[in-house]
């Protein structure tokens, strides 16, 4: 089973009625996948600005489902141009989880600067598929229902290097804290700093620092999100200025900017 930590991803509000719908799929299913969701863009250019969140996601034109790409881990906003009307589907899978579906190491085959383009990556039996329930005349519900049904019989269980797994385990269990890269801590995960570094660029797609700081971006904006706490960011960081510069850095808005825009947005009128 891949990891169980309790971790939430949030990529902010979408205002516009209907335009951004989410599912949880029900376990076992739900130790794999974090979320399935769809973009519904109206006629129109619209931007949509996504934030790190450590999640490989794998997108679907509902269209056009043979256009489908894979978005790996980032470490600053990316904003998509689209040109409505049109809807994307998204696999949002768990740390890790994307392997029960790609044996192959994710620092293999993500790229840099572009997309990774799923038919170099999913094996042709799971893309087509996915594909094929996409490409249904189904409401999203029921898409999400279909799809968890096809791909519990296709999901295998990966085969997680325990260091690693340690190392994320104390991650999330020290977000508050001042997280130490020493040989000395990297030891108690059985390995060096360096071979830490070499495991988490292979495998989740950023080094040990850029994963934990990710990582508690992530839950400072599930706390912000989910309670009436205007200081929830006290809890992460030392102070607020220290918060707001790393919240921009990784965002590209400030905490208040964020808070009160839709991450999607008509790009004529911005």
């Amino acid at each position: 089973m891949p990891l169980n930590i309790e971790y939430h991803p949030y990529q902010g509000r979408v205002t516009h009625n209907n335009a951004y719908l989410t599912y949880e799929p029900p376990p076992p299913l739900s130790h794999w996948i974090q979320c399935f969701w769809q973009l519904n863009i109206p006629e129109g250019n619209f931007c949509y600005r996504c934030v790190p969140d450590n999640s490989v996601d794998c997108i679907i034109n509902v269209n056009c489902p043979e256009d489908a790409f894979l978005v790996t881990p980032f470490l600053s906003s990316i904003v998509f141009d689209l040109a409505g009307p049109v809807s994307y589907f998204g696999i949002r899978f768990r740390i890790l989880g994307h392997q029960g579906l790609i044996s192959t190491p994710l620092g293999e085959w993500s790229a840099a600067d572009d997309d990774t383009n799923t038919a170099d990556v999913l094996p042709n039996h799971v893309l087509h598929a996915i594909c094929e329930c996409i490409g249904k005349s189904l409401q999203f519900e029921a898409h999400c229902k279909y799809l968890s049904t096809i791909l519990l019989g296709i999901v295998q269980y990966p085969d997680i290097d325990p260091r690693l797994a340690c190392y994320i385990r104390y991650c999330s269990q020290n977000i508050s804290s001042n997280i130490s890269l020493s040989d000395k801590q990297c030891s108690e995960f059985g390995l060096s700093a360096r071979q830490l570094r070499r495991l988490t660029q292979l495998y989740l797609g950023l080094s040990p620092r850029e994963f934990a700081r990710v990582l508690r971006f992530q839950n400072t904006l599930q706390a912000m999100n989910t309670a009436d706490n205007k200081s929830a960011w006290a809890d992460h960081y030392y102070d607020q200025p220290h918060f707001i510069r790393e919240f921009k850095r990784l965002s590209g808005l400030t905490p208040t900017e964020f808070n009160s825009l839709s991450v999607l947005y008509n790009s004529e009128s911005s």
